[in-house]
């Protein structure tokens, strides 16, 4: 069976929380992919690549992760974002913890179209930095 869904540990104000990833559907991995199609060969450094998209670009690859990533709160999963709209709002200013999902949440799509460039938390216990 085909794993879509990915458990990931992060810290939200010293407090570890859980955040369920769910892999992007191929219309959105593809366009992901696209977007990241004109970085060099080799290994791709996504940090990188997100730090100098252009802002509207940026945005909307953080809307569509940011979609796809669910919180574990005390009645169960709670999505992110819902149609651009903030679900959680604990999120909304936290720019750090909003590229970290980004970011797992794209190595997480597009696991094994860079050999082992996979999401480096997988079943983490802990948080690890950017």
């Amino acid at each position: 069976m085909r794993e879509i869904y990915q458990v990931v540990d992060k810290t939200v104000d010293g407090k570890t929380m859980q955040f369920r990833l769910e892999k992007l559907d191929a219309f959105s991995g593809a366009g992901l992919l696209r977007m990241i199609a004109g970085a060099p060969e080799g290994d791709v450094d996504l940090m990188a690549f997100f730090v100098t998209m252009p802002e509207d670009s940026l945005r909307r690859l953080m809307t569509v992760c940011l979609e796809h990533v669910e919180v574990m709160l005390p009645a169960g999963w709670n999505p992110v974002m819902t149609r651009g709209e903030w679900s959680w709002q604990e999120a909304e200013y936290d720019t750090l913890l909003c590229l970290k999902l980004t970011l797992e949440e794209a190595l997480w799509t597009l696991q094994g179209f860079f050999g082992a460039g996979g999401s480096t938390s997988r079943n983490e216990k802990t948080d690890t930095a950017l």
